[in-house]
């Protein structure tokens, strides 16, 4: 904590709003955009996987009615005569061929015998042949049955394939009776898958195929009908969301696929389609998740990018304003440098850019122009508390404060301290025969002379009445040869007699007791009463001398 606000402290106020106001705006301007483009991106997101499953939706949807209407188209080959009456093959196969012929999806048309032998097909393939086994015979007896996807059993060694690829069907039957209601066969057609897969290219743009999107067929069970090559015949049974039987509805997700890739996936279960029941073909639309979704990323990018040349525009401009804030209070920070130099409350300027910055001003102004008078005040006062009014020189509480001071300082300066107290012989004699007046006049005498006495930086204060202490700093190998220096120069000067009024003269003598710091004591308050009791011991052998405190051994 200390730390940060040493750092911050080294940086002005201008730079420390500059960087609250970029701060506030690049932080706002992230977020905003943070929301804006995760808004943004799950809105896209959602048409991207809705226009997946409305692809999906498309293709199925398609694929049903080509199926409806390729059942339509055998319903009507019902009302062909030649299937009811005893028409001969060859008419048969060339009604056949020609309607065949008609439709591309169509690869092969037969009826059967209520045996199951085809009597007529189209290009002749299979006639006289048996399929009375086949789902197409046996589904095909008893109702309009429509067969799911299934390869080529015995056509496909019989219809031409160019591609080489194993031939694939869809299969509609449907029974055939007269009249009378008796079964006279049935009708087969095989439809091509091809047409499956026309309907699949068409689902895709060259643009989407590009960005490796996909169409898939799946069966019921989720079986690959139509797709990839790799996944044909392949159960997608892995993936999460493949809609449940009677699941219809278009519905999106993003699924991780058997290669180990995630693909943004659109699914549509076949629901049919009027006469088409539907065989629960489940559609499904898919594309990379990377490619799918590069437009949010690149929205995404766009957003942050715009927000943070807005945050670079709003921290210049903030900049601009901050300056202009902050050059009154730069104005009136180095007013107060100048009153701190000792200059009046007149220096501070009176700002008028702002309402605000005006009432500072004069408020600072009026503020400091108090202060400077109480300063002057406190001054005054403090002198008079810490001062003999008398001598003028330091009292007893000055000489305190001082010591609690001058302790530490001589410590940290290796020095030591002698304490010298003084008091005057004979004083009172000069009080008693001349008066007050004459001994008050006889103590700002001998007060000269003991500033006098003083080296810089030593002290002398008055203790009371005709009481004196001098503190006196140097080194502890100096101390014996100061001391009797000063002491000597106090014994000679104060014996001195002084002049007073009326052609008076007052004639007083001093006595000196000492000790010292650290030597004789190591607080200061105990050195202070070795040197009062040396002085009474200078008294009590006849005065007018010095006593150093000597330590008991």
């Amino acid at each position: 904590m200390l730390l940060s606000s040493s750092f911050f402290s080294r940086f002005s106020l201008r730079s420390r709003f500059i960087a609250l106001i970029a701060t506030l705006v690049f932080a706002t301007t992230l977020l905003l955009g943070w929301v804006a483009s995760g808004q943004t991106a799950d809105q896209m997101e959602a048409d991207i996987g809705d226009a997946a499953s409305e692809a999906a939706y498309q293709m199925v949807d398609k694929l049903d009615r080509s199926m409806d209407a390729r059942i339509k188209e055998v319903k009507l080959l019902l009302a062909m005569q030649a299937l009811t009456n005893d028409t001969s093959p060859n008419v048969l196969r060339e009604q056949l061929e020609r309607l065949q012929d008609n439709h591309s999806v169509v690869s092969w048309i037969g009826f059967t015998d209520p045996q199951g032998i085809v009597q007529a097909a189209t290009g002749g393939i299979l006639e006289g042949v048996s399929i009375a086994h086949r789902p197409v015979f046996i589904e095909g007896e008893q109702q309009l049955w429509i067969g799911d996807v299934h390869e080529a059993v015995l056509l496909a060694q019989l219809l031409p394939n160019p591609t080489g690829e194993a031939l694939k069907f869809v299969d509609i039957a449907t029974p055939v009776h007269d009249r009378s209601g008796e079964l006279r066969g049935v009708l087969a057609v095989h439809l091509s898958w091809q047409w499956a897969e026309y309907v699949q290219d068409t689902m895709l743009s060259p643009a989407s195929q590009q960005l490796g999107a996909d169409m898939l067929l799946l069966a019921e069970d989720g079986t690959v009908l139509l797709g990839p090559q790799t996944l044909l015949g392949q159960p997608l049974d892995s993936l999460v969301k493949l809609p449940s039987p009677g699941d219809t509805a278009p519905q999106w997700a993003i699924e991780t696929w058997p290669n180990g890739e995630r693909y943004v996936t659109g699914y549509a279960r076949s629901s049919g389609f009027e006469d088409f029941p539907g065989l629960g073909w489940i559609a499904v639309s898919r594309q990379p998740i990377g490619a799918a979704f590069a437009p949010v990323e690149k929205l995404q990018t766009a957003i942050m990018g715009a927000g943070l040349l807005l945050a670079l525009l709003l921290a210049v401009i903030g900049w601009v304003i901050a300056s202009r804030m902050v050059a009154p209070l730069t104005r009136l920070s180095h007013a107060a440098d100048q009153i701190q130099d000792g200059e009046g409350a007149d220096c501070i300027p009176l700002e008028s850019g702002s309402p605000e910055m005006k009432r500072l001003s004069i408020s600072l102004r009026n503020m400091v122009g108090r202060l400077l008078d109480q300063r002057q005040t406190i001054n005054r006062l403090e002198d008079l508390a810490n001062t003999d009014p008398l001598t003028g020189l330091p009292n007893r509480a000055f000489l305190t404060h001082y010591l609690q001071l001058a302790v530490p300082e001589a410590e940290r300066n290796q020095q030591s301290m002698a304490v010298i107290f003084i008091d005057l012989d004979g004083f009172k004699q000069v009080n008693d025969e001349l008066g007050h007046h004459a001994g008050d006049l006889l103590l700002i005498e001998i007060t000269q002379r003991l500033k006098s006495a003083l080296r810089s930086g030593d002290v002398v204060a008055r203790l009371g009445g005709d009481e004196f202490v001098m503190v006196l700093k140097t080194k502890q190998a100096h101390l014996k040869m100061l001391t009797h220096d000063i002491s000597q120069r106090l014994l000679s000067s104060i014996n001195q007699p002084v002049a007073l009024p009326d052609d008076q003269w007052g004639c007083v003598s001093c006595s000196l007791g000492a000790a010292w710091w650290p030597h004789h004591g190591l607080h200061i308050s105990t050195v202070l009463q070795l040197a009062d009791d040396a002085l009474y011991a200078a008294k009590s052998r006849g005065k007018h001398q010095l006593v150093i405190h000597t330590p008991n051994h």
